[in-house]
């Protein structure tokens, strides 16, 4: 159980890397048997989306909002759908800004959503509909419509092992790593892991603190 969880932490310090600009970095290890081992980390700068994507993936968002509150007003529904178009002219402006030098971003992230939630203030007068937004806020998380293949997410993400070879391609999202373990990344820069034993993690994006919930133990928050 230990090694899984280590783990799934290194690869959760691995997601939260990916915004960073293209970096090879390969390390030789020659154990006492004199046999040595190499480890290439790969992690490539987040490429924006163009204006079109960005009209689409809203657009897909603000439908899924409509039909799950029953939304008919139309000025209603266009106002909800600018609202994520702002989003991911945010997300734009953060992937730029953040190209070479990460530090700042996840306190800019959460000035964003901080942001949208403000605008969904105004788009949602009644006091019930934006509790029902409230909610289910991630429910509408940029993490959940990443299936377009039209990305923020890094065209090459990866991450091999010539040791074990656990992991896979990692990518901004949801990901299935090929021992069984699961990985979320949100939008506030907050991973999410589970492994194949039912251990689960937590870091937070914007301090890192790792929080473990191992099956057959107490939790662990270290920072």
């Amino acid at each position: 159980m230990k090694n899984s969880l280590l783990i799934l932490a290194g690869a959760a310090a691995l997601s939260l890397a990916s915004c960073s600009q293209e970096k090879t970095t390969e390390v030789s290890t020659a154990p006492a048997d004199g046999m040595a081992t190499t480890t290439t980390t790969t992690t490539t700068t987040m490429t924006p989306l163009t204006d079109a994507q960005i009209e689409a993936r809203a657009q897909r968002i603000a439908d899924k909002m409509v039909a799950d509150m029953k939304i008919s007003d139309e000025a209603t529904k266009t106002k909800i759908r600018t609202v994520y178009v702002n989003r991911y002219k945010r997300m734009n402006d953060m992937s730029t800004k953040y190209a070479s030098d990460t530090t700042g971003m996840a306190a800019d992230r959460r000035n964003a959503m901080m942001a949208e939630d403000e605008e969904f203030k105004t788009v949602f007068t009644d006091p019930t509909q934006y509790q029902a937004y409230e909610s289910s806020r991630s429910t509408y998380d940029d993490s959940n419509y990443q299936d377009d293949a039209s990305s923020m997410a890094p065209a090459d993400n990866t991450t091999s092992s010539a040791t074990d070879g656990t992991m896979s391609t990692m990518e901004t999202g949801k990901t299935k790593m090929e021992d069984g373990s699961k990985i979320k990344v949100k939008s506030d820069g907050d991973v999410k892991m589970k492994d194949a034993e039912g251990n689960k993690l937590k870091m937070a994006g914007d301090d890192g603190t790792i929080k473990l919930k191992p099956v057959d133990g107490e939790k662990i928050k270290q920072k």
